[in-house]
Order: C-alpha cells, then sequence, then structure tokens
C-alpha cells in the first residue's frame, strides 16, 4: 500500500467537527463487502468506472481500478481519478485495508473532513445492479433506503 496524502489530522478538527467524527459509523466494513467491492472494481470497463459522485466541482473521495491497481481518489466534476490518496497493488492488499476501514476513519481522507467520503452507504450503493455515480441516483437510493 502507498500513501500519498495523509489523513487529516485530528488535531486540525474544529470541536464541532470532533463532535460529528464521534457519531458516524465507527463499525468496520469487514472482509465482505471489502471483498464484493473489489470484484465490482475489476470489472471495470473504463479508467472513469469504479465507485465516485458525479457532479460540478468537488466530488469527494472514489475508489477505482486501474492498470492491476486499486486506487483511492479525490475526483472533481465527476471525472475518475484527480489526486491519488491511496494505491494497493493486490486484492489482498486493497481487501485487507478496506475491511478495517468504517465511516469514521474515512471521514479522515480527501481535502475536507467528511465531505463526501466513502460510507458504508456508498458502499452498499455501488454494490447494487443499478449503481449510477450520478448524485440524483444517489439520492433516490438513500430514499429508498429510508
Amino acid at each position: 500500500m502507498k500513501i500519498n496524502i495523509s489523513k487529516i489530522s485530528f488535531e486540525k478538527l474544529t470541536k464541532k467537527e470532533l463532535q460529528v467524527f464521534h457519531n458516524l459509523n465507527n463499525e468496520n466494513y469487514g472482509e465482505k463487502i471489502a471483498h464484493k467491492v473489489s470484484e465490482k472494481l475489476k470489472q471495470s470497463v473504463n479508467e472513469s468506472d469504479g465507485l465516485y459522485f458525479s457532479h460540478r466541482d468537488y466530488c469527494g473521495i472514489g475508489i477505482f481500478f486501474q492498470k492491476g491497481s486499486f486506487i483511492l481518489s479525490t475526483v472533481y466534476d465527476g471525472h475518475g481519478i484527480d489526486k491519488v490518496i491511496a494505491e494497493f497493488n493486490s486484492d489482498t492488499e486493497f481487501i485487507n485495508w478496506l475491511s478495517k476501514e468504517n465511516d469514521q476513519s474515512m471521514s479522515l481522507y480527501g481535502e475536507k473532513f467528511n465531505n463526501q467520503t466513502i460510507t458504508k452507504l456508498r458502499l452498499n450503493w455501488f454494490l447494487e445492479d443499478n449503481y449510477s455515480p450520478v448524485w440524483n441516483d444517489y439520492c433516490e437510493y438513500i430514499r429508498a433506503t429510508e
């Protein structure tokens, strides 16, 4: 695993952000979800395929599979990989990492705290047959799960 951009440190979080952080789910995603995400990412046809949001400006964090590597990166304007945060060179490495992450830990990746980061809800949405990176489709998914 190669980390290019470190997580946001706790010292940089405001009091309000710390409260939000402590209210986020801290249950690890687990091997089952991590394995399913890995398998779906490897089915990518285009370099821009993956788990990400597609809308104007900053789109948060995405996960992609390119040239045999899993990539965690920032996304802008729905155009796939922008700044690579982390790169994983094997299924085992990626699954081991993702299985031990959770909504709290993922909220610290990216340019701003908890801004369109990877969550368990987003991972489950990605695993749906009708997954789409389009923001409005994700909102419909959220409404349907409530």
